[in-house]
């Protein structure tokens, strides 16, 4: 395995708020995924790979549209996939593999993924291996992040706490979830790996952080997904209270109705083989 993969393994192992807090994430990101759903039209009678399919949620709302057809949800965590298998309750098969190295024995009508592609060490490598599972007319949907300015609803929390925080610069070429925010960039690695068709849209939506919750509660959410938490964590000189209240500092203007909403930006990505 590629060593940058193995790191993201690594990682999967211990983000534990996936687990912890999957429900929340499901009604926050939930409406990209519908979208990249959406974009495929009828998928009735179809082979679907889910890739990066996380907790399963994208993969059980597949399973309700294919049909006859069946979906198989694949990711590099296996305490995400546990989850998964937990709410699909057999019915559906979950595989613990690289999808940049090894995919599912197909062949697959339909390549999808929810935020799951952003983080390959070989994007084309990745892209490349997917397509040789597919069948002729197969398609890919894929949604996947625009850039930092784009998306408030995670800068705006993250930029309050660098008042405490100072975190590690992004570094250009390492997979991160922006990995993708250039559409130029996305085409590119597409065609390159030998897919047809590439269509990137613009989608935009306002997110509600923590699924639908107050300012306290967005902000907790928020700080257990941010990069600051990992500094923090390894820094016992800064409280994470303080940090989480500089948090809530800043989504609290953002707050209607008992609810935080924040723009946010995304690619929908389709392709043909």
């Amino acid at each position: 395995m590629n060593e940058s993969n193995q790191a993201q393994r690594d990682y999967w192992r211990t983000r534990l708020a996936w687990v912890e807090r999957q429900e929340q994430m499901d009604l926050q990101l939930g409406v990209f995924g519908l979208a990249a759903m959406e974009a495929l039209g009828d998928i009735s009678g179809t082979n679907v790979l889910d890739v990066g399919c996380g907790c399963g949620h994208t993969t059980l709302q597949l399973n309700e549209r294919v049909g006859s057809g069946s979906v198989v949800g694949v990711d590099i965590s296996e305490k995400l996939l546990e989850v998964a298998r937990r709410r699909g309750s057999g019915a559906i098969e979950f595989i613990e593999a690289d999808a940049q190295s090894h995919a599912p024995q197909g062949p697959y009508d339909i390549i999808f993924s929810r935020f799951g592609v952003m983080f390959f060490a070989d994007p084309i490598a990745a892209f490349r291996n997917l397509r040789a599972s597919t069948s002729e007319v197969a398609k890919l949907s894929m949604v996947c992040w625009q850039g930092p300015e784009q998306n408030p609803w995670m800068t705006v929390p993250n930029r309050a706490a660098m008042s405490l925080v100072d975190l590690p610069p992004r570094s250009p070429d390492a997979p991160d979830p922006f990995s993708f925010a250039d559409s130029d960039w996305v085409r590119e690695i597409l065609e390159h790996a030998g897919w047809t068709n590439v269509d990137v849209t613009d989608f935009r939506t306002e997110v509600k952080i923590g699924g639908g919750v107050n300012s306290r509660l967005a902000a907790l959410h928020a700080y257990e997904f941010s990069p600051v938490k990992a500094v923090v964590d390894s820094d016992p000189g800064i409280r994470s209270d303080s940090v989480v209240d500089l948090m809530e500092a800043a989504l609290t203007p953002h707050q209607q109705d008992g609810i935080v909403l924040l723009p946010g930006a995304a690619w929908i990505v389709t392709a043909d083989n």
